[in-house]
């Protein structure tokens, strides 16, 4: 009987004593046990370390492997990075550290893995929430490459990604702090067999990314113009288009 977990769940945290704990506890309660779960902290300040240390006794308990390191890190496509090269199971996944999982959410993917053997990149559906926990709307598509060099609108929460990926296009690029991911999902134009399935899995705190939209977009936009999929006056159009709708949105939510 093989030792490898089928799924390795990775978090990255810092200075998130206010919201890992209902992060830890929800990976505790997945009802599905064939996993590891691996927490990077980047030598967070505040109660962070104490908290995920406090959680040993409970995954042993329930004979989960659980392992975390504390240190400095260039940010969290490093700190992804780390928990990759940490981690021995098939399908990896990153969950926030302000993130959760529903209850059922592996046992979900197991079941849509299962259904075809070809695939190793699959994508859920996850509530989008403000910091009460409320839903603010539900969020996650289908990958298709069309929309990832213009509007990507996969849930990053919601994806689990087979191991053969990493080892094909490499792992994530340090070089942007907020868009990482963009990067690496244009990287696997040639190599990714998408799955999708219109459940949700997650929830997804929102909070904070109203104050990183220039960044964030800023970031994209140099991506886009590095690989040049999209005419540079389509991708300086998507741009300001995507600021401006977004500005608005903060300021409709305001009212």
């Amino acid at each position: 009987m093989s030792t490898t977990p089928f799924f390795s769940i990775v978090t990255a945290s810092y200075n998130s004593e206010k919201t890992i704990t209902d992060t830890i506890t929800s990976v505790l309660n997945l009802d599905f046990k064939d996993f590891e779960y691996i927490i990077i902290d980047g030598n967070s300040s505040d109660g962070t370390l104490e908290i995920i240390k406090s959680f040993v006794p409970k995954f042993e308990a329930k004979g989960i492997s659980y392992k975390f390191i504390s240190e400095k890190d260039k940010g969290i496509y490093d700190a992804w990075n780390k928990g990759i090269q940490l981690s021995s199971g098939n399908w990896i996944s990153f969950l926030g550290s302000d993130d959760s999982y529903l209850h059922n959410a592996l046992q979900l993917y197991f079941n849509e893995i299962n259904k075809n053997e070809v695939i190793n990149y699959i994508s859920s559906q996850v509530n989008l929430t403000n910091d009460k926990g409320e839903i603010l709307s539900v969020f996650g598509k289908k990958y298709k490459w069309k929309n990832v060099i213009t509007d990507i609108n996969i849930a990053q929460v919601g994806s689990f990604h087979k191991r053969e990926l990493f080892e094909k296009v490499g792992v994530f690029s340090t070089e942007y702090k907020i868009v990482g991911d963009l990067d690496f999902y244009i990287r696997c134009k040639e190599e990714i067999r998408p799955e999708y399935f219109k459940t949700i899995t997650a929830n997804m705190q929102n909070g904070g990314v109203s104050n990183q939209i220039y960044t964030a977009l800023k970031e994209a936009l140099q991506v886009k113009l590095k690989y040049g999929y999209t005419s540079k006056w389509f991708s300086y159009y998507k741009f300001y288009s995507s600021l401006i709708k977004c500005y608005i949105k903060i300021m409709l939510n305001k009212k």
